[in-house]
């Protein structure tokens, strides 16, 4: 009886702690170690009738709509006022409005095969990157690569030389011209790691003053964070590694639970695709992920596009070319958008299964429909967008 009612007190302050007013509801996961997660059942039935309890208590609990300030839309912002005379969207005090966006992952989300003379520029005020680590005394104008210098050792370190490139500048181009905020970025990602790795206590300690810093150097310096999310490119070291789904869906709460608890709104994931001669490679992972991202009120699908990316594409085994990184951080600006301006997430292709990808938890009928890209020339299809873009900009700018 004494654990039922533990168990059932730690939910509720999870859910208490974790709450937004997102259509679905954040279910807590139990923290356990991987090998836990991996032994056979061997409780007895007292403890098998005291986890459906607490699943009873769950779907109870999942009626009532816990109201959080940080899931406020903008035009329903008491703060927000609108331009101010150079195009700037403030606060009634006058703060700029920002979003603040952390890239977390691995090799990809690094850019270890990108090249930064094939990103394309940022405008200055539409994208801004705040250097954590090596500087965290200013905002600089996001360039590539990004994050070159966001090492810590002991944490998130990646080896000199391993960011080349990465799909920031795109995606913060992209997130500009459709929500007329800039972003605040920030980088933690390093090449070869696992969940495992990311939840060891380096990582865990880094990742959380990462974040810690950003928020406190941005609100002491006079700007107003709307929206705080990541992006989370990650999953090819797990695939390698032979972890089992369920384990990963687990490891994944356990690593970005504390960021939510510090105020995160979403995590957005891109989906690895394959290796260079393995095409599925990583189909379990990618699936997995895909269920999260359905299913759970902490994970969006940033993009699935990989999945259909050819591997003439790749620089490597395991790593795609600045193309192909303009791309996912285009597709993935989308999905990010349209969940700040919406609050829905995006009904996406779902390139891993050829059909269309519905969340779940809101108001949509099931009878959407979403078109694939054809991504057979990643070149023409970078150049149409970049032109339809130009446009995009310079009638916001006209306008």
């Amino acid at each position: 009886m004494k654990r039922i009612l533990s168990l059932a007190l730690l939910i509720t302050m999870t859910i208490s702690l974790c709450a937004c007013n997102d259509e679905r509801v954040v279910y807590p996961v139990e923290v356990v170690k991987p090998e836990k997660a991996l032994e056979e059942d061997a409780e007895t039935k007292d403890s098998e009738a005291a986890e459906e309890k607490t699943e009873e208590k769950a779907d109870n609990e999942s009626d009532v709509d816990v109201p959080s300030e940080e899931f406020v839309l903008l035009e329903d912002d008491e703060e927000e006022e609108g331009p101010d005379e150079s195009g700037t969207i403030v606060t009634h005090d006058g703060k700029p409005v920002i979003d603040l966006i952390f890239f977390m992952g691995q090799s990809n989300m690094s850019g270890a095969g990108g090249d930064k003379e094939l990103a394309p520029p940022v405008t200055e005020g539409h994208g801004y990157e705040f250097r954590a680590i090596s500087d965290p005394t200013r905002l600089y104008n996001i360039e590539e690569p990004f994050g070159k210098n966001e090492s810590f050792i002991g944490g998130i370190c990646d080896i000199p030389g391993a960011k080349k490139g990465s799909i920031v500048s795109c995606f913060a181009n992209e997130y500009y011209a459709l929500t007329g905020v800039p972003i605040v970025g920030v980088s933690a990602s390093q090449g070869a790691t696992t969940t495992e790795i990311w939840q060891s206590a380096g990582f865990q300690i880094d990742m959380q003053q990462r974040y810690d810093i950003t928020v406190n150097w941005l609100n002491d310096n006079g700007y107003y964070i709307r929206n705080r999310y990541v992006v989370w490119f990650q999953g090819e070291s797990d695939a390698a590694n032979h972890v089992q789904p369920e384990i990963y869906n687990t490891n994944m709460d356990n690593i970005i639970r504390p960021l939510f608890i510090k105020g995160l709104n979403k995590v957005f994931i891109i989906t690895p695709g394959r290796t260079l001669s393995i095409k599925n490679y990583f189909d379990d992972i990618i699936n997995q992920q895909l269920d999260m991202c359905r299913e759970s009120g902490y994970y969006a699908l940033g993009t699935n596009i990989l999945s259909d990316v050819s591997a003439e594409y790749m620089v490597d085994e395991w790593h795609y070319n600045q193309l192909v990184l303009n791309i996912i951080g285009i597709e993935t600006a989308k999905s990010v958008a349209c969940y700040t301006l919406n609050r829905k997430e995006r009904i996406d292709y779902d390139y891993e299964n050829d059909r269309v990808y519905i969340p779940n938890g809101f108001d949509y009928t099931g009878e959407e429909s979403a078109e694939p890209l054809d991504l057979s020339n990643l070149q023409k299809l970078q150049d149409e967008y970049w032109d339809d873009y130009l446009v995009r900009i310079n009638e916001k700018n006209n306008g």
